[in-house]
């Protein structure tokens, strides 16, 4: 034990060196651990707050429609969690230039120089043509882009629509048409009734007038 005390006495200085040398080497590595740990919940709160604005913004999709087995367009949904403002519509100078219709392409240019709002959910269509634009040989692919904001950003989605490669348009009763072609048939069987009647009276009245 005497040994053991005499070595600290003659070390004293070189051991607290090694002590402090210890102190600085943990008190480094818990700054570090401390620093790495921070950097992560920073990285974590960038991501949340990314998903969140990504989750929580105007969303803007388009499809081609067929309405009414008549008239081809496009519709442009909000599925967004925010209204979408300022939304422009810029379509392709060639698929314009290959419209067989002068009146679709004005409405198209006029199209392109206003702005509206999209509501969540709310949707905007536009009617390209009917049979003249189905049968038109030389229509290009619907391309252009689609622009709009919220309080927070704005966004640039493009689209491209190759008529094709895109699936065919199949025209097929919906029920409210099979009930509107069984109403006109009622429709159609009581003006037979009433003009069988309204004959039925003339000629009764025609007989009484002769008596």
């Amino acid at each position: 034990m005497t040994e053991v005390i005499c070595f600290l006495d003659q070390h004293e200085g070189s051991l607290m060196v090694l002590i402090t040398a210890v102190y600085v080497l943990a008190t480094i590595l818990i700054c570090w651990a401390n620093i790495k740990s921070a950097k992560a919940a920073q990285e974590q709160l960038t991501e949340a707050r990314r998903q969140y604005v990504e989750e929580n913004r105007p969303r803007i999709t388009y499809e081609v429609i067929f309405e009414n087995r008549m008239w081809y367009g496009m519709r442009f949904t909000n599925h967004g969690r925010r209204v979408a403002t300022h939304v422009q519509i810029k379509f392709d100078l060639d698929f314009l230039n290959s419209l067989s219709k002068d009146s679709a392409i004005d409405r198209l240019n006029t199209l392109q120089q206003q702005e509206f709002v999209l509501g969540i959910g709310q949707s905007y269509s536009y009617f390209f043509g009917a049979e003249e634009f189905r049968n038109n040989p030389n229509k290009r692919p619907i391309i252009g882009e689609i622009i709009y904001q919220d309080e927070q950003s704005t966004y640039q989605d493009f689209f491209n629509i190759d008529w094709n490669v895109y699936a065919t348009f199949y025209s097929v009763n919906t029920p409210t048409d099979d009930l509107l072609n069984e109403v006109k048939k009622v429709v159609k069987e009581l003006n037979h009734v009433a003009q069988a009647l309204t004959l039925q009276q003339s000629t009764k009245a025609k007989k009484d007038t002769e008596k």
